[in-house]
């Protein structure tokens, strides 16, 4: 290993194996690759705008990998860059069509939805399945809108990770589990 000087500040912030130069080729690859990034991704669709899932976010920390090495090394020529964001870009889009035309390959990469409340019940089953903590669902319940869990027939935890909350059709609600009072004395007051 190289003899490195702790708290050399100069090699810290500029480095001493480049010269400063270097630092306006760094300004180029930046630029360059951002802009041919962005460029893909429009071709990708209006999909990405939407909440992600599991695949579509490693699919983003693979673009992230290759973009970032291609702005920061200099023995990483833009061209291999662009070779493998078209190569991750075009798996990506082959999945999407194989997602469309087979469900059990949707099904195994966006997964299903998981029934986290039936009648006003916490499902622990699906709880554990989805690995959700019963402070986040109260959390979520409340986003939405919910007092009193008694309120609501079903709630579904999403592929895209939101919740589907169906309350009962008659408006009733069954007093279980006060949200409001649980969230401001952080313990649940059970009816």
């Amino acid at each position: 290993m190289d003899n490195i000087k702790p708290f050399d500040w100069y090699r810290i912030f500029i480095g001493r194996e480049n010269d400063t130069l270097f630092l306006l080729e760094i300004g180029f690859r930046v630029t360059f690759i951002y802009l041919f990034a962005v460029l893909v991704m429009r071709f990708m669709g209006k999909r990405g705008n939407r909440s992600l899932s599991m695949f579509e976010n490693v699919l983003i920390i693979a673009l992230g990998s290759a973009i970032g090495d291609s702005m920061f090394y200099p023995k990483v020529p833009l061209v291999y860059a662009c070779v493998v964001i078209l190569v991750i870009v075009g798996i990506s889009r082959y999945i999407q069509y194989l997602q469309l035309k087979a469900r059990r390959i949707n099904t195994f990469l966006d997964g299903k939805p998981i029934i986290l409340i039936k009648d006003g019940e916490i499902k622990k089953e699906g709880l554990k399945a989805s690995r959700v903590r019963n402070e986040e669902l109260y959390g979520m319940l409340r986003i939405g809108g919910i007092r009193d869990l008694g309120e609501v027939e079903y709630a579904f935890l999403e592929r895209s990770g939101g919740l589907s909350i169906f309350k009962f059709t008659d408006n009733t609600t069954i007093p279980k589990l006060n949200l409001i009072s649980e969230a401001i004395s952080g313990k649940p007051r059970h009816f």
